[in-house]
């Protein structure tokens, strides 16, 4: 040993304890970045987003995706993402809780989203809207279009230009999903606030509000 420089000190156990909970704690956080998608569907959505974790390497802890069970009204959509995610918060559950929860809910509800998005703001929920349907989401892929349609059949008729065999719930989106970051482009661009009823996505046809929460993803994780 050096002249000069004492002997450290071995650390109390107290210390060590400390410690120990600190590293603990930064585990925990790290952990906690967790996202829930609940799709109004079990079919488009839920395989759409399950091939962009898979094209971004997301695990199934990152990001987890879940169907609505069959209950596809836009209150019934948020009440499924609020039992997720209380169950994720009770400390029995053994699964971190989520740090961000999002629900994928089509426009062409109108004004029945309005009781969703009371619930899903009480309950630190956000939503992610496309109107017509989520179809037009996909078509932003391919294209900027700004046209209204009058139902999603209409925009799934557009979309067929691009998958000439595109059915609900049977579409293959690992080759789509390479353009997501086009799409985000096109839907924030096109997004115009303020047209309608305040601010609301389902206000404005066409419009895709599934850009904030892809943009989310990739931003904490990619």
């Amino acid at each position: 040993m050096s002249k000069g420089k004492k002997p450290q000190k071995p650390l109390s156990k107290a210390t060590v304890a400390l410690l120990e909970q600190l590293q603990r704690r930064r585990g925990v956080r790290q952990l906690a970045k967790r996202f829930l998608i609940v799709c109004e569907d079990n079919k488009s959505a839920p395989n759409y987003f399950n091939a962009l974790k898979e094209h971004f390497n997301l695990s199934a802890t990152s990001v987890e995706v879940a169907g609505s069970g069959g209950h596809t009204q836009p209150v019934q959509v948020v009440r499924r993402a609020v039992d997720l995610k209380t169950s994720a918060e009770d400390p029995d559950s053994g699964t971190e809780p989520f740090e961000q929860v999002w629900c994928v809910i089509d426009g062409d509800y109108g004004n029945k989203i309005d009781n969703a998005r009371n619930k899903a703001n009480a309950n630190g929920i956000q939503l992610a809207i496309s109107t017509k349907c989520f179809e037009y989401w996909v078509l932003l892929h391919f294209e900027e279009n700004d046209k209204s349609t009058v139902d999603c059949d209409c925009t799934i008729r557009k979309l067929k230009r691009f998958i000439p065999r595109y059915e609900k719930g049977k579409c293959e989106f690992r080759s789509i999903v390479p353009w997501v970051r086009d799409a985000c482009a096109r839907a924030e661009k096109l997004r115009k606030p303020g047209i309608a009823r305040g601010d609301l996505p389902e206000a404005q046809n066409p419009c895709s509000e599934v850009y904030l929460l892809v943009n989310a993803i990739l931003g904490a994780f990619a």
